[in-house]
């Protein structure tokens, strides 16, 4: 019974542990002041500024490691706030993803897989690119703007 008591402890320290280490990793790897950059999907459209980006990755996703340091010199260097969000299954991916240009509902939003760069700008999308190649090329327009 003591060695069963053992394992559970075990199992449950180890399972925290993980559970905590994919928000901690983005943390640590940005070197994020405050921990709340890091939002949920519902999160998206209560941020009280006027203008922000939210950076939707999955720790799985080939081309969201790839851009990781340009994302990371993004937020370092962005006049706006950048906000990062894991990929969850409930998050919805659709392929028109033009047709959240001007959405100010959570309900009515989604992305077409990740990486995402969605621009919020008064309460609304602004934009919403998804894709290695057009996330790095609208980081570069936003840099040069």
């Amino acid at each position: 019974m003591r060695n069963f008591r053992f394992f559970c402890s075990v199992f449950c320290l180890l399972a925290c542990c993980s559970c905590n280490s994919n928000t901690s990793f983005l943390i640590e790897e940005t070197n994020l002041e405050y921990p709340h950059q890091i939002i949920e999907w519902d999160e998206l459209f209560s941020i009280r500024e006027e203008k922000y980006y939210v950076y939707v990755y999955s720790l799985d996703c080939y081309y969201c490691k790839e851009i990781k340091q340009d994302v990371l010199e993004f937020y370092q260097t962005s006049e706006n706030s950048i906000f990062f969000i894991e990929y969850s299954e409930s998050i919805p991916i659709k392929n028109d993803i033009e047709k959240t240009i001007g959405e100010r509902d959570i309900c009515n939003l989604f992305i077409k897989g990740t990486p995402t760069l969605i621009e919020i700008n008064k309460g609304s999308v602004n934009f919403n690119v998804a894709g290695k190649s057009k996330v790095i090329k609208m980081i570069d327009l936003i840099n040069n703007q």
